[in-house]
């Protein structure tokens, strides 16, 4: 205990227990009067005021713990906060730099994810190192470790979901989408969201031992009820995100699917709408477009044309090696055209049959038809020339000399006897 004294002009501490400590036995908590009473006994000194003190040192005690082992809690708690204000103030700053050479973009979700996610782990890690050195009750243990539980659970929740939206929309950026697909982009990553907090909920529902058996087996029966219920919808929902994912075909796409032809006009979520040449709109589910073959001529970069013509049989062979020369003439001389073969392919039934194969490198159908009719054209007016004539279906009949026929027909006359001819008479 800690009293002050006046001796003399000067204000002293002093202590107590190294005057007259045999005075206090018997006083519990004694007050200014008990210790104007032995000071009293004391003529050098004189009581001017005083309070009553437990001196404090390292190994004081309190609340379990001793002081030195609060200050060791808290040394540490401020030397980790120090340790990551140094990275976020140096190291932090030059790897942002470095990967935003490569990546702005992932370099914005990296810093941003150090500073507000892993920052605030490392944080409640330190607390929780710093905690487990004191002593303390089991109900204080207990919510604490339940607290710093959730709180991790949710940030590297938060860190995931963070790195799984950056990666859906990264790979969104990538291909040109409609504003209606956008929003299903928002829709399902708004869907993952749920279904991520869903786990993580059963996570601490577990870790606090409460039992989610039943709730698991509950979710999962009347999930598979669902899904039976409504299964050719959620087959053709699966389907379309099959199409919104791997993207077969787009709005505006020409694509053959089976006997139906036509435009991409619409992709719903349980239909897919096509315009079809004769002017009528087709409307296909999702799931027989995904089981079906497709063939999209939007993306095709370029288009394989392969024609024949063929040529009269009095065609001179001089003339006839000519003309595989001419038809690469006439197609490298068309825009947009790659010449690759022309032969005399075969002795046809009513012609010497050419095979023509080029390139025209346009996807448009109209752009090939114009080609095309240009070297036809080309191609007439340079056999023309040659004086050679396109073969047609023909047929030649050849007759026999009339004299020579009429012989063949007498020959062929039969004679028959007399008795059969009188047998007839006698009939008749």
């Amino acid at each position: 205990m800690i009293i002050y004294i006046k001796e003399g002009n000067f204000f002293k501490t002093f202590n107590i227990y190294k005057y007259k400590v045999e005075e206090m036995r018997g006083v519990l908590c004694p007050g200014k009067k008990d210790l104007k009473k032995i000071l009293d006994k004391n003529k050098n000194v004189k009581f001017v005021g005083g309070r009553i003190m437990q001196e404090l040192g390292l190994g004081t005690m309190l609340l379990n713990n001793s002081i030195e082992n609060y200050l060791l809690a808290l040394l540490f708690i401020m030397t980790v906060v120090i340790i990551i204000k140094l990275f976020d103030k140096f190291l932090l700053k030059r790897m942002d730099i470095f990967i935003n050479k490569f990546s702005h973009s992932f370099s914005v979700l990296l810093k941003n994810i150090i500073q507000k996610r892993i920052y605030f782990l490392l944080y409640l890690f330190a607390f929780y190192l710093a905690f487990k050195e004191l002593k303390v009750s089991s109900q204080i243990d207990n919510f604490v470790n339940l607290i710093l539980m959730i709180l991790t659970v949710i940030f590297v929740v938060l860190a995931a979901l963070d790195i799984l939206t950056y990666s859906l929309k990264k790979y969104w950026s990538k291909k040109q989408r409609s504003e209606e697909q956008q929003k299903v982009l928002n829709i399902s990553l708004f869907m993952i969201r749920i279904v991520v907090w869903i786990i993580a909920f059963l996570f601490v529902l577990d870790n606090l031992n409460i039992q989610i058996t039943g709730l698991v087996t509950g979710l999962g029966i009347g999930g598979v009820v669902i899904a039976f219920a409504a299964q050719n919808v959620l087959t053709d929902l699966f389907n379309y995100f099959t199409i919104f994912f791997d993207k077969p075909f787009d709005i505006g796409d020409f694509i053959i699917t089976g006997e139906n032809r036509g435009t991409i006009e619409h992709i719903g979520v349980k239909t897919t709408r096509i315009r079809s040449l004769s002017g009528e709109q087709l409307i296909i589910s999702n799931t027989d477009l995904v089981n079906s073959r497709i063939n999209n001529y939007k993306r095709m970069k370029q288009r394989r044309i392969n024609f024949s013509f063929g040529l009269t049989y009095d065609t001179p062979l001089e003339k006839l090696k000519m003309v595989p020369e001419i038809v690469e003439e006439i197609i490298k001389s068309t825009d947009k055209t790659e010449f690759d073969r022309a032969h005399f392919a075969e002795f046809a039934a009513s012609s010497l049959l050419f095979q023509v194969v080029y390139y025209v490198k346009d996807s448009d159908f109209k752009v090939y038809m114009g080609i095309q009719q240009q070297i036809n054209f080309k191609l007439k007016a340079r056999i023309e020339e040659l004086g050679l004539s396109f073969a047609f279906p023909t047929q030649t009949v050849h007759f026999a000399h009339k004299n020579s026929a009429i012989n063949n027909k007498s020959d062929e006359i039969q004679h028959f006897p007399a008795s059969e001819n009188q047998a007839n008479n006698k009939d008749n």
